[in-house]
């Protein structure tokens, strides 16, 4: 059962990048419309690593290009870096 979870495996971190992707996308959304109120400074490093690939959602558009932009960053381990 072993072999079969490791090839599982890879599939369910790429949806978990995702699903992460999206949430940052949500979160800056949210700190946006909170303006203008700051966050901290981790969090604005995160933020600006975010909207560099994302811009403000100020009107409908397809997201998917933009998600998987994020989801790059996570797998290149850009927000774990912050944090260290």
């Amino acid at each position: 059962m072993g072999m079969s979870g490791a090839r599982r495996l890879e599939r369910m971190l790429q949806n978990l990048r995702g699903i992460l992707a999206i949430e940052l996308l949500c979160a800056c959304q949210g700190i946006d419309l909170l303006a203008p109120l700051k966050t901290g400074t981790i969090s604005t490093q995160a933020y600006d690593a975010v909207r560099a690939e994302s811009p403000k959602l100020v009107e409908d558009r397809p997201l998917a290009s933009e998600i998987n932009a994020v989801s790059k960053l996570i797998a290149t381990e850009t927000f774990s870096t912050l944090l260290r």
